[in-house]
């Protein structure tokens, strides 16, 4: 364009329709609930970076990256609200309450989440409390773990003539119903586990009771674009089998489609630039690394 240059600044790029303008009388403070990807600190959208360096309070998931927390303002109150499975938590009526008592104080919020605050990250309930309680907000969307596995992992999650569609799942609660199992089984298309690490056998076991092959090929990754990111390949069969398990305490996506066989193997990692400075200092974030892959069979 005329009179551009490589140094002018990113536009701001929200819908037209912005967030919601409250009457005057209404609370000053605003929250952003904001997806931070899959827990690389170089992953998060420039909109939820720009978002998080004008926070006064930071409600943060447990983030995979400790290194994240290097990017919270100085002057901000950061309060972990995190969730992991077997361990003490936040109940969401608790972080619910927390957005809402800061908003009312005139405060900036960031509700910072993993991944997309709205695929299994209970943005929708957050929103909803939000609005109910008359808070101004806006839904900064991030890098769901979805897309980042599969990059990771050096797979497509679509494949012409192989796979146009995807199934996401939740380990958690799984159909219940022959006819479910079989709509699944004869789907096609790629199918993508969230928390599923402890029901992946189950499942697998299920597929084939209804039809699925035992060839199929499927992946667990694990740690997706963090540090010890691990990436498992097998077949439907062998993991129905309890030939594939996890190999670390983190989070993992289990994947399940002839998709997988389209691999591709990234030859050159290029070293990511530092994150724009937060506070006055730049801060970098933690290098990539260490990712495994190995075979189950």
């Amino acid at each position: 364009m005329p009179g551009s240059t490589h140094d002018d600044p990113l536009p701001d790029c929200h819908p037209s329709a912005g967030p919601r303008i409250l009457p005057a009388s209404a609370p000053s403070g605003f929250v952003s609930l904001v997806g931070a990807g899959p827990g690389c600190p170089d992953l998060i959208t420039l909109r939820g970076l720009k978002s998080l360096a004008a926070a006064e309070v930071v409600l943060y998931d447990a983030l995979l990256d400790p290194s994240f927390t290097e990017y919270f303002p100085q002057q901000a109150l950061a309060l972990s609200v995190g969730k992991r499975g077997g361990q003490a938590q936040v109940e969401q009526s608790d972080i619910h309450r927390l957005m809402i008592d800061h908003a009312r104080g005139g405060r900036r919020v960031v509700r910072l989440k993993g991944g997309d605050p709205l695929v299994f990250g209970r943005g929708g309930e957050e929103a909803r409390a939000l609005e109910a309680a008359g808070i101004s907000f806006e839904v900064i969307p991030g890098v769901s773990a979805l897309q980042a596995a599969a990059a990771g992992a050096g797979f497509p999650l679509t494949h012409r003539e192989v796979s146009r569609r995807i199934t996401i799942l939740e380990g958690h609660h799984l159909p219940d119903t022959a006819a479910a199992w079989r709509d699944l089984a004869a789907s096609g298309g790629t199918m993508a586990v969230y928390m599923g690490t402890r029901t992946l056998q189950a499942l697998s076991r299920s597929l084939l009771e209804h039809g699925a092959p035992p060839t199929l090929p499927v992946a667990l990754v694990e740690r997706a674009q963090s540090p010890g990111q691990t990436s498992t390949f097998s077949t439907l069969g062998h993991a129905a089998a309890g030939a594939l398990r996890p190999t670390t305490p983190g989070p993992g996506l289990f994947f399940i489609g002839e998709a997988l066989n389209h691999r591709f193997h990234p030859t050159l990692e290029i070293p990511h630039e530092p994150l724009a400075p937060v506070s006055g200092s730049a801060r970098e974030a933690r290098a990539r690394g260490g990712r495994r892959e190995r075979r189950a069979s």
